[in-house]
């Protein structure tokens, strides 16, 4: 029995061999000797200031060569655990992995909502304009969670955003365009011949009419606003060049320089278009890339929880969509070849690979055109065979995505519901603090609040008079003879006193009629000594000094007062 050791873990004793442990000397319990750190020598024993819980897995992993895990704990407990006493992954057997790695899963899951959900602080501590007028500027223009006015100013942004995507749907709108009043209206009829193809009824139609003037005003003002915003958002950004790295920050500046060059091509004249044909393409992609301005209403996101899962959904699933991609690629050049060489005995049919490359994309994504179609019997198994692989390719990657957004959102929903309960416990306690404080409470409430407190001042009025009275028969009888010391006018001063106590408090009195009518003031003497008197016997005192109230009935020796009253006893004299 030489070889067994003992081992407390968290004040928990746990008895093992030593041999045992030697099975895996590369671990902490495996390099353990009298020597080590843990080794305690008074009391024979190693101690480990650690969490008791897992320790026994611990120890089976020495006894069966392998530990087995509990399901129901913290992956990252049991990493701490694993890596504290130096115990390798490769050893958690394959039935435990499956639940650590789900649990770890689900915790980059969380991290990736709260990194992709997080409100960025837009100045740190070394920013001088981190309180001033650039850090309010910044937040107003770019954070619209920072204040209810940022959150109005966002919701301005995006119909604005809206207002200018409709513009360019209205700039090719037949029924909004008029025709052309410059001077130079023969001049672009004739140099419409420089035009790639002069019978393009579309190219005629733009340079023979023009819009309306309020539609240049508006166009005039979204530049100006747009341009302003930008700059302002640049001049506010905390980090210039983290700004210049956002891919919106990036389209913006594509767009204003866009609309400037519509600007100044209409400033110098449509006829500028005709003589460069790289200024005709120029222009036509100005007017083509206005419509991405529409990814600017991404900035809701920072507002709606559903739109950043979905955004965060699609930027973990690339991997995904880049296997949808290729996929699809590798199935339509292989199906463009196999139509093609299907459909040869057909001359109307697909005239080489590359229509059919359209032809198989189209038929894998279930859209159809109709535009391209086999014709022979071959053709249609084909296109059969391409139909049913394009359903079966996109179904997997979408349903991966599919299932990326619902993790993110249930993740999503645990976090916030978390959240809600922290605010309302929060909340509940700042309620409870501000009930517990005291409540306000007038004078007269506190001066008189019920009739029991009533009573008791007045009784502490009456003590503080008749000790007054004791004080003054002591000092008389100090300084004179207790034969010249007249104490019937002591008395009759208490008593006097006691009357103009009653009055002072008469007032107050009537709000508590019913509990108490009057002051009763009591005090005797008694001339003889009276021994063995008995627990119901009635004394009858015959030297009566006090008896305001008229309580005490001196013949029979009863004292009747009120059902409520407070009975204070000096003495017997």
């Amino acid at each position: 029995m030489d070889n067994l050791i003992t081992l407390n873990v968290g004040g928990t004793t746990f008895l093992t061999n030593m041999s045992t442990l030697k099975k895996h000397p590369e671990t902490r319990l495996g390099r353990l000797t009298t020597s080590s750190q843990e080794y305690v020598v008074d009391k024979h024993l190693y101690f480990f200031d650690r969490s008791p819980d897992l320790f026994g897995r611990i120890l089976d992993f020495y006894r069966n060569d392998e530990i087995h895990l509990p399901a129901n704990c913290c992956s990252q407990l049991i990493q701490k655990e694993l890596d504290y006493w130096e115990i390798p992954y490769s050893d958690i057997p394959e039935c435990c992995r499956s639940a650590i790695l789900k649990k770890e899963t689900d915790l980059k899951t969380v991290q990736k909502l709260k990194i992709s959900t997080e409100v960025p602080s837009a100045f740190d501590g070394n920013n001088k304009c981190a309180n001033g007028i650039q850090r309010k500027i910044w937040l107003f223009v770019d954070e619209p969670l920072s204040s209810t006015q940022a959150k109005c100013y966002n919701f301005a942004y995006c119909l604005i955003v809206i207002l200018s995507v409709l513009m360019e749907l209205l700039f090719t709108s037949p029924d909004f365009r008029i025709p052309l009043q410059s001077t130079d209206n023969v001049t672009l009829t004739q140099n419409i011949d420089f035009l790639r193809d002069r019978n393009n009824p579309k190219f005629v139609f733009f340079l023979t009419t023009e819009m309306e003037l309020w539609w240049y005003i508006v166009d005039d003002c979204l530049l100006v606003f747009f341009t302003l915003e930008f700059c302002t958002r640049f001049a506010t950004a905390p980090s210039k060049i983290t700004f210049l790295k956002n891919w919106l920050n990036i389209l913006d500046v594509v767009l204003d320089v866009s609309m400037w060059f519509r600007f100044v091509v209409r400033q110098f004249g449509f006829t500028i278009l005709l003589k460069y044909q790289i200024l005709r393409e120029i222009n036509q992609f100005c007017f083509a890339s206005i419509s991405f301005r529409m990814f600017r209403i991404t900035r809701l996101s920072k507002q709606f929880d559903g739109l950043k899962i979905l955004l965060t959904s699609i930027r973990e699933s690339i991997k995904e969509l880049v296997l949808l991609f290729l996929t699809i690629l590798m199935l339509a050049v292989f199906f463009a070849n196999i139509i093609f060489f299907a459909e040869m005995s057909e001359s109307t049919t697909f005239p080489s690979s590359f229509e059919g490359i359209w032809w198989s994309v189209i038929t894998m994504t279930t859209v159809g055109y109709g535009d391209h179609y086999p014709k022979s019997v071959l053709g249609k198994c084909v296109g059969a065979c391409c139909a049913v692989c394009g359903v079966i390719i996109i179904a997997m990657p979408i349903a991966i995505i599919a299932t990326n957004f619902n993790t993110f959102y249930s993740r999503m929903q645990d976090i916030r519901n978390f959240e809600n309960r922290v605010k309302k416990i929060n909340r509940e306690k700042l309620s409870i603090r501000k009930n517990s404080k005291k409540p306000v409470i007038t004078k007269r409430d506190t001066i008189f609040k019920s009739s029991a407190e009533f009573s008791m001042r007045v009784t502490g009025l009456l003590i503080r008079s008749i000790a007054m009275f004791v004080l003054s028969v002591t000092a008389a009888e100090k300084k004179c003879d207790s034969s010249k010391l007249n104490i019937k006018e002591l008395l009759e001063n208490v008593k006097h006193r006691l009357e103009e106590i009653e009055r002072r408090d008469n007032d107050h009195t009537c709000e508590f009629s019913g509990n108490l009518k009057k002051i009763i003031t009591f005090h005797a003497n008694l001339g003889t000594v009276l021994r063995n008197l008995s627990s119901k016997a009635i004394v009858v005192f015959d030297q009566i000094v006090l008896n305001i109230g008229k309580a005490y009935n001196p013949s029979n020796g009863c004292l009747l007062v009120l059902r409520r009253v407070c009975i204070v006893l000096l003495g017997l004299h």
